[in-house]
């Protein structure tokens, strides 16, 4: 089984020499280098693996016996993900290949045994047009009893002190392939000589020419038989007979070798074994010291050690400690973007038929459980990355599951991208255009006596925005100026007393309260107030009005300077002066709906699919432009309809959930209906706690994303981040891919390393357990291209 090694996003951890040491080793277990070899193991030949470097690409050849696993462990350990793929086609480009040996001359020196795991982190480096190709099985058993008295004498102190003698160590063959013969032999050498095995003064290579050693020796046992047999004439004549098995071995070699001569053909060698008796080589005086530079005891005299061990390997198998084969494998992410692979899915969510949450690395779809859509879903992730392509298909899959009773509304920052998916996805949508004046809008005021009506709102204002921006005074102030501007307009002669006082007529509520504040001077909201009182004539107005600019004096003269008054009304009149510049939101012909004949009417019909959009007009206007509105005005607008819908909520869906019955609410953008304005986080931030905390018994189902975690302040994150299904999309960025990785259970790097449309994600199993799961990376099918929810 062959994989490409892709880089995986450096975690911050990568540099930890325990956790490399550990995953290393456990590659090593995985592709067999740790087990003792059997009887019967011999002709297999499926342990180890086969690494292939081409340039700063990585291929990793497994067996079928050890299957994928093996592949994602042994990718683990060099620190990236792994791709199926076939033989990769580099192997096919090289003319002549070399593989490097040990020269007799070799010894051993001190970073053999260097107990420093950075030391074991080589590097390949293959020039251009060349390849490098490292064969690896497991120590034969021969070879580990010598392989531990070769150490035990270059050292002259116990063998398990060297790292040539550690858990997972593997038997390599290195081999590299070139465009001629020097080339491929200088490349060999490099790479074997990067493995940093402490064998000086280094290693050397030679062409390789498969199958011509076995033809030599055998003309030469041939040249030399057939003549001894045939000379002397006294031989007797069976003798004749002893050539002939020569003679066929020979002619068996000679064919072997013209099938198997290609240079290409070495690539399928292992590392060889030696069967012939152990090595020994004459003592030198440096084999006659101890390890404290001092001479052995044993020095001179009749007991002189004469001879000791030589290197325990055929000369072109080298030893592989787990952790420097790791070290090769690791491609350089200087090539390939670093990329996040996928996972597989936990066996708690096989059979949930919730919305789809994605397809993970065995191409099997997987969705959450339906009773964690009660525990609410947030996400993150930067433009481009599929957040809104997700929330689509959680928004189909709810329209899709829509029935009487149940309530849907979807807040949309992008409605002219997001309006032509969601109609296809939820059939009958009824859209709210905010900038659209020829669809309905979601009436800020309600039923009732205007008294009532401009309490609400000023309460509404308070609520939405907060104390920080709306304070106890600011919402009096607010009460009183939309009771005159509600009272006002109901006077018939509103007109005739603007124009005695020199004062344009309002056109709507909002414009009307606002200038009664101030939004047009000091002057015009006095004289506005004064037509106000003349026209509607009742004591409620008159003190309305006393209380917003503070009377008349006995001598006719205002009690509270002009520019006393404007600071006093400063703050209320900032946030009415935002909503009467969007007056195409609030023109006195636009159709209004609110809150509370919404979740009326779903109790007898199921068609109260809603989608409020905040961004530009889906439809373009007479100059063909899409209308849209400052931030600000979109972002208090949306706080307003948001806080409007989860006090009606409160009072009017108590119990939904017991009886079956659900309030769906998604918010593609959390910043647009939180009210913040920079400085504070917005009164809004509470419904979300209220929602993860209580709002299950309401039937609430909470989908929320936004751009950016680091907006949204700690205790806001706190409550978004606690609810039972969060993931996110790539963010690029350190100083958001941090907060999201935490957030989901994982590190900043895989976030970093996110493809598009790819999400990291973590949620609960079915009840009734509703265990945590672990993060999974999972691929988002592209909903808004047609993709099944």
């Amino acid at each position: 089984m062959w994989f490409e090694l892709v880089p995986a996003p450096r975690a911050d951890e990568t540099d930890d020499d325990v956790r490399f040491q550990r995953d290393a080793k456990a590659m090593a277990d995985a592709i067999g280098l740790s087990s003792r070899p059997g009887w019967l193991d011999w002709w297999r030949h499926d342990d180890g693996c086969r690494l292939v470097a081409a340039g700063e690409r990585r291929w990793v050849e497994v067996s079928d016996r050890y299957g994928q696993k093996a592949g994602e462990l042994a990718a683990r350990a060099a620190n990236a993900s792994i791709r199926a793929c076939g033989r990769p086609d580099v192997l096919d480009r090289p003319r002549v290949w070399a593989h490097a040996f040990v020269p007799i001359s070799a010894s051993l020196a001190r970073t053999a045994r260097d107990g420093e795991p950075s030391m074991e982190r080589p590097r390949l480096d293959a020039g251009e047009d060349t390849v490098i190709v490292v064969n690896v099985r497991r120590l034969g058993w021969v070879e580990s009893g010598r392989l531990s008295d070769w150490l035990g004498d270059e050292y002259n102190m116990q063998a398990d002190t060297s790292k040539l003698r550690g858990e997972g160590l593997g038997a390599c063959r290195v081999m590299a392939g070139g465009a001629d013969p020097r080339t491929a032999m200088d490349q060999a050498k490099r790479a074997a000589n990067a493995l940093n095995l402490g064998l000086v003064p280094g290693l050397s290579a030679h062409v390789s020419r498969p199958g011509l050693g076995f033809l030599l020796c055998m003309l030469l046992l041939t040249a030399v038989s057939v003549p001894a047999v045939m000379l002397p004439p006294t031989a007797p004549g069976w003798l004749m007979a002893v050539p002939l098995p020569m003679l066929a071995m020979t002619a068996g070699a000679a064919i072997r070798w013209r099938l198997v001569h290609d240079p290409v053909n070495d690539l399928a060698q292992r590392p060889r074994h030696y069967w012939w008796r152990a090595r020994r080589r004459w003592a030198r005086a440096a084999d006659l010291k101890t390890r404290m530079a001092g001479d052995d005891q044993n020095a001179d005299g009749p007991d002189r050690k004469r001879r000791v061990h030589a290197y325990a390997f055929q000369r072109s198998t080298l030893p592989l400690p787990c952790g420097a084969l790791a070290a090769l494998a690791a491609p350089s992410g200087r090539r390939n973007a670093s990329v996040s692979a996928l996972t597989v899915m936990p066996d708690q969510l096989d059979g949930c038929d919730g919305p789809v949450l994605g397809v993970d690395a065995e191409r099997r779809t997987v969705r959450m459980s339906v009773d964690a859509l009660y525990g609410g879903v947030f996400l993150m992730g930067e433009p481009g990355g599929g957040k809104s392509n997700m929330m689509h298909g959680v928004a189909g899959w709810m329209g899709g599951r829509h029935r009487t009773g149940d309530v849907l509304v979807d807040f949309e920052s992008k409605g002219v991208d997001a309006q032509p998916v969601l109609k296809r996805l939820i059939p009958g949508l009824l859209v709210v255009d905010v900038n659209d004046p020829d669809t309905p809008m979601i009436d800020l005021l309600g039923a009732g006596s205007n008294v009532e009506r401009a309490g609400r709102f000023a309460d509404l204002m308070q609520a939405a925005l907060g104390v920080q921006q709306i304070g106890p005074q600011s919402r009096i102030q607010l009460r009183d100026a939309t009771f005159v501007a509600l009272e006002g307009l109901a006077a018939a002669d509103l007109g005739a007393r603007c124009n005695a006082c020199s004062v344009p007529v309002p056109d709507g509520w909002v414009e009307y309260a606002a200038r009664l504040l101030g939004r047009n001077g000091v002057m015009d909201a006095r004289m506005l107030g004064r037509a106000s009182v003349f026209a509607c004539d009742t004591r409620g107005v008159r003190d309305a009005v006393e209380r917003l600019h503070g009377g008349v004096s006995d001598k006719g003269t205002p009690k509270i300077r002009d520019g006393e008054l404007a600071g006093l009304l400063r703050a209320p009149m900032n946030k009415m002066d935002v909503l009467a510049s969007a007056g195409r939101v609030f023109a006195p012909s636009r159709r209004v709906l609110s809150w509370a004949s919404v979740i009326r009417r779903s109790a007898h019909a199921g068609d109260v699919r809603i989608m409020v959009n905040l961004g530009a007009a889906i439809r373009t206007g007479a100059d063909g432009r899409h209308a849209d509105l400052p931030d600000g005005a979109r972002r208090l607008i949306g706080a307003l309809l948001f806080r409007g819908l989860k006090d009606e909520i409160v009072a009017s869906c108590a119990g939904w959930q017991a009886r079956g019955r659900a309030a769906r609410i998604l918010v593609d953008e959390l910043t647009d209906v939180l009210g913040a304005d920079g400085d504070t986080g917005g009164g809004n931030a509470d419904i979300l706690a209220w929602l993860r905390e209580k709002g299950r018994a309401y039937g609430v189902q909470l989908v929320a994303g936004t751009q950016n975690a680091v907006q949204l302040e700690g205790g806001l994150l706190a409550s978004v981040t606690g609810l039972m299904t969060v993931g996110t999309f790539v963010l690029r960025a350190d100083l958001t891919a941090g907060p999201s990785a935490v957030a989901v259970g994982s590190d900043p790097a895989t976030v970093r390393g996110l493809p598009l449309h790819t999400v990291l994600v973590r949620t609960v199993g079915p009840p009734p357990d509703m265990a945590g799961l672990p993060p999974m990376i999972l691929s988002v099918p592209h909903f808004d291209a047609g993709a099944p929810v």
